[in-house]
This record gives C-alpha cells, structure tokens and sequence, in this order.
C-alpha cells in the first residue's frame, strides 16, 4: 500500500490529532477526530507513531525535577491557556526528553526513518537529490559530498535503484536512498554517527518493517512494508560487505523491536 503524504488532505489537523491521543479535546471534537479516523490513513499513523513516542518514554525512569519546580508549575497552571498550547506544550517537552534520553537508540532511529519513508514516498515522485538507477553514479555523488557510501546494490528482491537524496532527521543527516518496483518500495538509509542496536528481533513501526544492520563500517536501516525485500536486501549488503572486507572484519546485523 503507498503511504499517504499528511500534507495532502486539507481535512487533516495534526494539532487536533495530538489533542486526541492526549486525551484533550472536548467530546464532541473527540468523535469528530473519530470520524475521520475512519478515512484518513495519514492522522491513523500519526497517531501511532505518538502512542509509540509516549510508550518509549514510559520504559525510562522519570528524571529528577528542579527545586521549585512544582510550586511554579502550579502557579502558571492557574493562568488560562489555548487547546493549541495545552497540546504541544506537553508534548513537545516529551519529544524533548525522548531526544536527549533515546537519540542514540534503533528504536528511537527506527521511528525517524519509517516516518521519512512514508513522507517521500506519499509523493507523486520521490524527492531526490539524484534521479538514476546507476549505483555507481549515486555513490559517486555522495562521495563528492564528502559522504563514503557502502557498497549500494543497483537491485534486490525485484526492487531497483530510483536515486537517492539526504533527509533531515531530527538529530542528524542521514542519506536516504530509494528503491522501488511494482507495488513495492524499499527506502536504504545511511545513518551517521552511533546508533546502538540491541537484541535480534525485527523492528515494526506502524505498517513498516525497520532492519537495522552495521555494514562496511556503516550503520544502515532499510525500511519497506514488504519484509521479504529487506530479507534480499539485507543478504546483498551482507555478501557485497564480506567480499570486500578483509577476512575476521565483522559485519554486524541487528534488529531492534519498537
């Protein structure tokens, strides 16, 4: 299924969507945003992607708070404010304390790139930097980046090479580069600096299956709603990193389950 673009529908309102995961809306706009639940696959995933945010903090220990801290809270929550601020404001002190807790974490890597594969790939044409299905020439660009590249396959699992760009994540830089073919679509993402993976269980975020593997020296994450075709291309990387690679190198695959 091709994940839609949130931008897309006019009808969305992700502040009201967010109000309805933290329980903050009134009855009647709580069976409004009910109802369009029930059409619009777009808010569906945000609203997954936010209860997975609130899971993963749920599992760390709350940090100490500053002295005075709840005397001044109480004060100001005296003061009248706005559905808008009464749903972000919580919310963005979560996003704040799950980036300085889990930003190094594959679950917390996971989440990003499951949610810039739906992004790109919810537009007519992939929004890439370099349109070619020549990996050679993709690497090249990269390369003249100043980004060194894995061995990139051109193709795998009946997926090919569409191009490739860089892609913001919320900490860092990561080269994103498209797959696609048929009905399928596969996303290879590049991520800098450390990432730590824990365990061999296969990672799901929303509809998507996130596999998150050193290779080369490199961390990866393939993303794809097709597990099969990140099996091929896991396989590809695996084999093409070994051959080139002096005999002991280790190539370390793990998968992090969100």
């Amino acid at each position: 299924m091709t994940p839609v673009d949130p931008l897309a529908d006019p009808g969305c309102d992700p502040v009201r969507v967010t109000g309805f995961v933290d329980g903050a809306l009134s009855t009647a706009d709580q069976l409004e945003v009910e109802s369009h639940l029930a059409e619009c696959a777009a808010c569906r995933e945000q609203i997954e992607a936010e209860r997975a945010v609130a899971g993963a903090l749920r599992r760390h220990p709350p940090p100490s708070l500053p002295h005075g801290l709840a005397a001044r809270v109480r004060r100001r929550s005296r003061r009248p404010v706005t559905l808008r601020r009464r749903v972000w404001v919580p919310s963005l002190a979560a996003m704040l304390l799950l980036v300085l807790v889990g930003r190094n974490s594959s679950q917390f890597i996971a989440w990003q790139v499951a949610l810039d594969h739906a992004h790109c790939f919810g537009k007519r044409q992939v929004p890439a930097e370099v349109l070619t299905d020549d990996a050679m020439r993709l690497t090249a660009w990269f390369e003249a980046q100043g980004t060194e590249l894995p061995h990139l396959p051109a193709s795998a699992g009946g997926l090919d090479l569409v191009g490739g760009r860089y892609c913001r994540l919320l900490d860092r830089t990561a080269v994103h580069v498209y797959y696609g073919g048929g009905e399928e679509e596969l996303s290879l993402f590049v991520i800098p600096g450390s990432v730590r993976v824990y365990g061999d269980d296969e990672t799901k975020s929303g509809t998507y299956t996130v596999d998150i593997l050193r290779v080369a020296g490199a961390t990866v994450a393939l993303v794809s709603t097709d597990p099969p075709s990140i099996a091929a291309f896991r396989r590809s990387l695996v084999r093409t990193s070994a051959a080139s690679r002096p005999l002991g190198a280790a190539v370390t695959t793990a998968r992090a389950l969100w």
